[in-house]
């Protein structure tokens, strides 16, 4: 139904992205899709923010918020923007668009596509908990795959971040 809806939203780019935040996240949960096609092109592994873990702290996002300092995921519809090296997160990130009244201070927040150590799999496979590590809200990738979904999507592709409660 994620992937419909996605589609169904007027864009001219030739792709788009589901984020399925019901995923734990050591799962590949964030799927760029070919509009044409409507098929799925590749999946990866993305953080969610450490304000949407919940009261388990077990890799599940369960808690969404479009506030200010609130550090979590929030969901929607979202265009990305422009892309720029980051000072902050060392390396190219993309600025991203909430397009819903549940995620519209995407650019306030600074919600951006990045990468992080924390999701390289090296870095977390294997140790204490076994799982990549938490952002304050942005879409973090590793550096490889941060560099591919920047790379699909740059120019204003539709993203939309879905929960649906298992």
């Amino acid at each position: 139904r994620a992937i419909e809806y996605v589609l169904g939203q007027p864009s001219d780019h030739p792709r788009a992205a589901v984020l399925d935040f019901s995923v734990h996240s050591t799962t590949p949960r964030f799927h760029v899709i070919d509009r044409a096609s409507g098929r799925v092109l590749q999946s990866f592994r993305v953080a969610h923010g450490h304000g949407s873990e919940g009261r388990h702290h077990d890799g599940y996002a369960e808690v969404f918020s479009n506030v200010p300092n609130s550090n979590a995921s929030s969901l929607g519809l979202y265009r990305t923007g422009e892309t720029y090296v980051s000072e902050v997160y060392p390396g190219l990130a993309m600025r991203l668009d909430g397009l819903s009244a549940t995620n519209s201070n995407a650019r306030s927040r600074f919600i951006v596509i990045h990468a992080a150590r924390y999701m390289e799999p090296e870095s977390w496979k294997g140790k204490k908990g076994g799982r990549p590590g938490l952002s304050d809200g942005c879409f973090v990738f590793s550096q490889a795959d941060r560099d591919a979904v920047i790379s699909s999507l740059q120019g204003g592709a539709l993203i939309y971040a879905i929960y649906e409660k298992p």
